[in-house]
């Protein structure tokens, strides 16, 4: 008979990044984290020109 599993401690949990990750020319996984996200959106943001409102079509 199976022996029942016990939950992993918290550190020994390998990252859950839902798939989302980069691969670098190694073929090493690097996670995308939320703050790579974050940053990549400010950057955006600063190069970007705020849009203009458009006009309605009467």
């Amino acid at each position: 008979m199976d022996q029942p599993k016990d939950k992993p401690d918290k550190k020994d949990k390998s990252p859950d990044f839902h798939g989302a990750a980069l691969i670098d020319d190694n073929g090493r996984e690097i996670p995308i984290t939320e703050d790579m996200v974050q940053n990549a959106i400010s950057d955006l943001n600063q190069k970007v020109p705020p849009t203009t409102k458009r006009k309605s079509r009467p």
